[in-house]
């Protein structure tokens, strides 16, 4: 028989091994939307695959001794026990250690770790069953379990390839039945909102705002793709008056499949900059992709008024309703005489010509033009002004996202959600107006491409301008903005830390009592702190 009887033990063992290798695989892939081939860019999965190369390199060498033995068939099964066995022990210990998410064992994670696992041991079973036929030599045999964890990052890629298939024919299904329930629901409004920033911000600010009125849903956290919006519309009955959705894009077509889905009436486009200029290619597509949201059905479009040219471009010929909000008089909704700093921020609400006196908690120039563009959408619903007023006043920061928080004699500004040139810069200038040291914790920004050494240079001078200490996580991705700070006069400490937790560790030693810290950016672990 071409599997022999001991081999079925060894088998069992490969199912249990994949097991184990495939969860920091998934961990990695389920960080990036379960895109497989980008896997390598997780630093954690290369030091685990250095460490089972150190690990196959220790048990050949023990095989090839034992080869010479006379009782080398029993040795040969021993060594290869106890290589699954420190297999086992290697990945057990590796999921203790630290991780920023923690791997979340959906229904999607689970049947990946069952498909691998079996998947992984069907492939070396039929390797085994073909080698025992050609080998006259059986001990050679034992070389296929200790090279399976050296190709295991193949086995994985072709494995979740293939699941990846039969997962986006069920996830088409959740998307149809999510199009279904939104479509039987005629008096329902429904509201997309999109941007290269401050999605979740204005998300927030304008589920706030409209309770005041209506009865709304709004996709929780930072959802915002086609299951996160599935998710939520399980949630919808015939009591909501709104629903609200964030719509993320990272990718060419992601915007137009969210609006096929949802089919929103009332659309918001926060902003434009190069964010996730690595994942289109080009800024064109990062324009003509976000502009998609612009086609609200029947009912009109907020936007940010720095858009007005690539909007009306986007729009010719098209009759379509738009509510232009910013800083600029020409708007139909506007601030001006922004008062803004570490209360807050005071302003003058003009509202179609109509002036009100406007106060916030909110830090930043930013939010003003965040709390704007929920302005736009609650006037537009016919949202009166004293209700506007008192969302302004009463409204909360969202949680890491210029969340002041006061402790211990020093102010730390949470803006680690925050990963794009646009509101870095916002974040910066919000830090001028606190007294006393001023100091900035980041690791530099990402996926923005071609464009990413420039802006991290662009950080680092704009922080030689405004801060008295910069923390630096990572060597490499940081070193332009050291350039940065270095090359425009900045004259305070630079401290450099291999990752985020050894910055930490290091905060008695360099935070003082009256210190503001402004921490920027949280790299996900798919990107490594270098």
């Amino acid at each position: 028989m071409a599997i022999a009887r001991g081999d079925w033990f060894f088998i069992v063992m490969v199912v249990l091994d994949s097991f184990f290798m495939t969860r920091p695989y998934l961990y990695a892939i389920q960080q990036d939307n379960y895109r497989v081939f980008e896997i390598l860019k997780n630093r954690r999965l290369r030091l685990v695959y250095l460490l089972d190369f150190i690990a196959v390199c220790i048990f050949v060498g023990a095989w090839t001794g034992f080869y010479f033995v006379q009782a080398r068939a029993f040795f040969g099964f021993l060594t290869a026990l106890f290589f699954f066995v420190a297999e086992f022990a290697m990945y057990f210990t590796e999921d203790f250690q630290a991780r920023k998410k923690p791997l979340r064992y959906t229904k999607r994670a689970v049947r990946l770790l069952i498909f691998m696992s079996l998947f992984g041991a069907g492939t070396v079973a039929l390797t085994l069953a073909y080698l025992n036929v050609r080998l006259s030599d059986a001990y050679l045999r034992y070389l296929i379990f200790f090279a399976y964890p050296l190709v295991f990052p193949i086995v994985f890629t072709i494995g979740a390839s293939i699941i990846n298939v039969l997962e986006k024919a069920n996830n088409k299904g959740y998307e149809l039945r999510t199009a279904r329930i939104l479509k039987s629901m005629p008096n329902l409004t429904k509201i997309a909102i999109t941007g290269s920033y401050g999605k979740t911000s204005v998300k927030n600010f304008l589920d706030y705002m409209l309770k005041q009125k209506f009865n709304v849903l709004s996709t929780p956290k930072s959802f915002n793709t086609p299951m996160g919006i599935s998710l939520a519309v399980k949630s919808l009955d015939e009591t909501y008056d709104c629903f609200i959705a964030e719509f993320g894009a990272r990718r060419k077509g992601d915007v137009g499949r969210l609006m096929r889905i949802v089919r929103p009436n009332i659309t918001v486009l926060t902003g434009i900059n190069s964010q996730h200029l690595e994942t289109f290619r080009t800024q064109k597509r990062i324009i003509d992709e976000k502009c998609k949201i612009l086609n609200a059905r029947g009912g009109f479009s907020v936007v940010n008024d720095e858009l007005r040219e690539i909007v009306a471009e986007k729009l010719k010929g098209k009759n379509q309703r738009v509510i232009f909000v910013g800083f600029d008089k020409n708007s139909d909704i506007y601030a001006e005489n922004v008062i803004s700093g570490t209360f807050g921020s005071k302003f003058e609400l003009v509202i179609n010509g109509d002036r009100f006196e406007a106060q916030t908690s909110l830090l930043g120039m930013h939010n003003v033009k965040n709390l704007l563009l929920a302005v736009g959408v609650a006037v537009g619903m016919g949202v009166e002004a004293p209700y506007i007023l008192h969302a302004i006043e009463n409204v909360e920061p969202v949680e890491h996202r210029m969340q002041l928080i006061r402790g211990n004699g020093i102010n730390i500004i949470d803006d680690s959600f925050n990963g794009n040139p646009t509101g870095v810069k916002c974040a910066l200038d919000t830090l001028k107006s606190f007294e006393g040291r001023k100091v900035v914790l980041t690791p530099g920004l990402v996926e923005l491409g071609k464009e990413e050494q420039n802006e991290n240079y662009n950080l680092g001078k704009y922080m030689a301008e405004v801060c008295d200490l910069a923390l630096l996580v990572g060597f490499k991705r940081t070193d332009p903005i050291k350039r940065g700070l270095l090359e425009n006069g900045f004259g305070g400490e630079i401290h450099i830390y291999k990752n985020l937790a050894s910055a930490e560790e290091d905060f008695e030693n360099r935070l003082r009592v009256d210190d503001t810290l402004l921490i920027l950016n949280d790299l996900p672990d798919i990107y490594d702190e270098k």
